[in-house]
């Protein structure tokens, strides 16, 4: 856990500010963190659901014209 020496205490790795500083002081006290990637899967999750939901659309569509 970093020590922050001008506030005196210790901050865990989650309560640091984005670029690795302090949240009160703002002393540099570990590496940036990186951004994390989002993985493929994701993405073929995202384009699995788009279509699902698009037949969907276009069943009820369909079966509202068929109604009227």
């Amino acid at each position: 856990m970093p020590w922050c020496e001008p506030c005196g205490r210790y901050l865990t790795p989650t309560s640091l500010a984005d670029d690795g500083g302090c949240p009160s002081c703002g002393s540099v006290l570990a590496e940036p963190r990186a951004s994390a990637k989002v993985p493929w899967h994701f993405w073929v999750l995202v384009g699995a659901l788009s279509v699902y939901l698009g037949w969907r659309l276009i069943q009820g569509i369909a079966w509202l014209v068929g109604l009227v």
